[in-house]
């Protein structure tokens, strides 16, 4: 029997388990797309605060739909000169397409204007996909903080990107970011989202509470969850074209 000392038992347990519990990048960014779109649905209520760069404020209020990574509904349901309008990410198979009430008309977004922003908030079309990170975005590196995996991120070629370098911040605790900082391709800072107020939603945890700052124009858009139902059965049909004309 060959015996083996503490400290050299203990190196050699090391060697042996040591690597193989560190994670890659591209590893992390799939337990965050996994930890993020784990619920098969949820219906939120969200009461919207836009501030602009003199402190001035002005409120909206909306239902958020989504089915898992594949569809996104919005409808907005104040003010009045909002009421109605309503977004569709159809996901990876389909269109992005917008209800405009005033003009009765259902329209598709064009490639060309996904960059723009929605509805004078400031969450541009793009950030509205019901797409996996994975699927939008390559990890470039990672590092870490004692709470955070942080990960260099680019858009991928094909996504016709406004951004350049993305920076994200993924808790450690549950894969779920807090904090998001968005360049532009010319790499200097253009937006930053975190998330608070993490509770429980279901069998999951959920943020309740979302901001989105513009850098440049010093305009934010904070989102607070009013109410939020987790995997209540949407169906496929519920996000379609004709959904989006509802009151």
């Amino acid at each position: 029997m060959v015996r083996v000392g503490g400290m050299a038992l203990v190196a050699a347990l090391w060697l042996l388990s040591g690597p193989a519990l560190a994670l890659s990048g591209d590893e992390v960014l799939a337990k965050v797309d996994q930890a993020e779109f784990s619920a098969k649905d949820s219906t939120a209520t969200v009461r919207m605060e836009l501030e602009d760069a003199d402190g001035a404020k002005s409120y909206r209020k909306m239902e958020m739909y989504q089915q898992g990574t594949s569809k996104r509904l919005i409808r907005f349901l104040e003010p009045a000169d909002v009421k109605g309008m309503a977004f569709l990410d159809e996901g990876t198979d389909g269109g992005m397409y917008l209800w405009l009430p005033a003009l009765q008309k259902v329209r598709l977004v064009a490639g060309h204007v996904k960059n723009d922003n929605f509805a004078g908030t400031d969450f541009s079309y793009e950030d509205l996909s019901s797409d996996t990170f994975a699927s939008r975005l390559t990890v470039q590196g990672m590092t870490e903080d004692a709470e955070h995996h942080v990960l260099a991120l680019q858009p991928k070629p094909d996504k016709d990107s406004d951004y350049g370098p993305v920076k994200l911040f993924v808790r450690k605790a549950d894969f779920l970011f807090d904090r998001i900082e968005f360049s532009d391709k010319s790499g200097k800072p253009w937006k930053v989202m975190t998330r608070s107020d993490f509770r429980p939603a279901g069998k999951y945890t959920q943020s309740y509470l979302m901001e989105i700052k513009d850098v440049k124009k010093n305009h934010a858009t904070r989102n607070f969850v009013e109410k939020l139902q987790v995997d209540t059965g949407l169906k496929d049909s519920f996000f379609s074209k004709r959904q989006l004309k509802r009151n």
